[in-house]
């Protein structure tokens, strides 16, 4: 969806290459949106991104090292951060590393999003940080 300039808006999606960020993904160029995708793969799978979208970028990558890969001109008019550690077999194995990437990446996106802010957008660029489902326990 354009910006109300008409700019076509560049959104950052952070494990779009798992279900729900490959739902996001087509949604987003279904409404012209160009979209940036970063996965690792671990859980995500490339088959779920449309196969050749001339508005979609992939980068399979560790989001720390892509964010900071990413050229200093890009910039991105929303982010949305689903990548994660999953698992409940892995949440059990080793909590604390778990614990200790899910919240280095989501700082490491957050701090992307401020120092990546548009002019306009003094307070960052929006951000949406999604849960994952180990919220919930084993």
């Amino acid at each position: 969806m354009p910006t109300p300039s008409g700019e076509t808006r560049h959104i950052l999606i952070s494990g779009g290459a798992g279900f729900i960020g490959s739902h996001l993904c087509d949604l987003l160029l279904s409404r012209g949106d160009t979209v940036t995708v970063i996965d690792n793969l671990s859980t995500g799978r490339r088959e779920n991104l449309a196969a050749r979208h001339d508005r979609l970028r992939f980068i399979e990558a560790d989001l720390g090292a892509a964010l900071s890969a990413l050229g200093s001109g890009e910039r991105f008019d929303a982010i949305y951060h689903l990548a994660a550690a999953v698992g409940v077999e892995l949440v059990v194995r080793d909590p604390i590393r778990t614990i200790e990437t899910n919240v280095g990446l989501t700082s490491a996106v957050l701090r992307f999003a401020r120092e990546r802010a548009r002019p306009d957008c003094p307070g960052g660029i929006p951000t949406l940080v999604a849960s994952t489902s180990e919220v919930y326990g084993k």
